[in-house]
């Protein structure tokens, strides 16, 4: 188990250490610098005073034993003794071509120049100062290490911590597969579907062109609602049949009890609001006719009360370990710009849908009577005109929710709806 951004900290140390270490050098040769400028301007007024008797006249070999003997301080390069002509007169130095810094003082007696005396002392190259300077380094080095050291013995988790993050990454990635299958499964489902409501509802173009007048008056005189499960998982597919018709079966027949209350509530004729496709894999299709009075207000209703209904029976199902899927609702009519009848029209918005959500597409004339009843809210990301124009149902008005929740009692409970009518309280907005 390692520490946490180990490298980077191993990254921080050498480059603290390489600092450090060039922070050293230029110490060092500036300190040096300071000397060597001292050294030599005492070197060379010592020289000068020492030299002044033998420059007057010229005496070479004092002068050459006087620079051999100052020559002996290893911080001299070279040693001259020059005249007042610039000749040399005496010159010493074992390291004559090391470069270093040049000290120049003119030697005066009785205020005339009567000689000149240049030292240069030795500038110590960059190496030379790191072998000088090894100690420091060593120490820096050993610094460095040891808080190396001691970040891997400090910071490295415990067995528990590092099991914790290990478990946090495993459920992350866990979590993150399912979102990307989920997402799969929802494409494929989508693509399924959209290939068997084409399949269903497609006719030969020869008898489309003899029906297509009678089409045409059939879905402006109508508005469809598409009832469809969600199932991003695919669920029903890997059940048995009988399981499959059971459920069926269930939905059918809330569905039925809900058609026939809205029918008995709007006042509205068996032909006016009917089922014209029972519940299978694909859902179930409810027609109103849009002439009829309360025609908007009754199919909107069917959609709520099957929602609030079918929310209570999945959690009823869940929590008895049943299979049950959630349910969504679309309302739409004809589409001439997308060229879709209205009953495609809701199976194809439908499908834009997540879990208890109701859509809605319908024209502002059709829909102006009812609008002020619902509180509604755009379709996010919109791909086409279907998708631009419909809504979410969001919330309703009081009376209408109130109607609702009395429907949604007298269906689940029976006779008992009518006992706890007065412990209803009205919601305003939907499930």
């Amino acid at each position: 188990m390692n520490a946490p951004r180990q490298g980077l900290f191993a990254s921080l140390l050498i480059l603290s250490f390489i600092l450090h270490g060039i922070l050293i050098v230029v110490a060092t040769n500036y300190f040096l610098k300071d000397n060597r400028a001292i050294q030599g301007e005492l070197l060379t007024r010592q020289l000068v005073a020492d030299s002044a008797a033998e420059l007057a006249p010229p005496n070479t070999v004092a002068l050459a034993l006087l620079t051999s003997r100052y020559a002996t301080n290893p911080s001299i390069a070279s040693l001259r003794v020059l005249d007042q002509n610039d000749q040399v007169l005496a010159t010493a130095g074992a390291n004559k071509t090391r470069q270093g810094d040049i000290f120049v003082r003119d030697a005066v007696v009785n205020e005339q120049k009567v000689g000149r005396i240049e030292v240069t002392l030795i500038k110590p190259s960059v190496g030379e100062l790191l072998r000088n300077q090894w100690l420091p380094l060593l120490v820096s080095l050993i610094l460095h290490f040891g808080l190396w050291i001691g970040y891997r013995t400090i910071a490295r988790p415990t067995r528990s911590e590092f099991l914790s993050k290990m478990k946090r990454e495993a459920l992350l990635k866990h979590e993150i597969q399912r979102l990307a299958e989920a997402v799969e499964h929802e494409k494929h489902q989508a693509s399924l579907a959209i290939a068997k409501a084409q399949q269903l509802y497609q006719r030969p173009h020869a008898e489309l062109q003899v029906k297509d007048p009678l089409q045409q008056t059939q879905d402006s005189e109508h508005i469809y609602l598409s009832v469809q499960h969600y199932d991003p998982k695919q669920l029903l597919g890997t059940v048995n049949q009988k399981t499959a018709q059971d459920y069926f079966y269930l939905c059918q027949s809330f569905l039925n009890k809900t058609v026939a209350l809205c029918q008995k509530h709007y006042q509205l004729s068996e032909t006016d609001l009917e089922i014209i496709q029972p519940f299978y894999d694909d859902g179930a299709l409810v027609r109103v006719n849009k002439k009829s009075a309360n025609a908007i207000a009754a199919i909107i209703q069917v959609a709520v009360v099957f929602q609030l209904i079918f929310e209570a029976v999945y959690k009823r199902f869940r929590h008895e370990k049943r299979f049950v899927l959630q349910a969504r609702c679309a309302i739409a009519e004809a589409l001439p710009s997308m060229q879709l009848a209205a009953d495609k029209s809701a199976i194809r918005l439908a499908q834009y849908l997540h879990a208890k959500e109701t859509a809605i597409y319908l024209s502002r004339p059709s829909f102006k009577d009812v609008r002020h009843c619902y509180e509604f809210l755009n379709l996010p990301n919109p791909s086409n005109a279907l998708t631009r124009d419909a809504v979410l149902l969001q919330g309703m008005n009081n009376d209408c929710a109130q109607t609702a929740q009395k429907m949604r009692a007298e269906i689940l409970l029976g006779p008992k709806a009518h006992l706890q009518d007065d412990n209803i309280t009205p919601r305003s907005d939907q499930a």
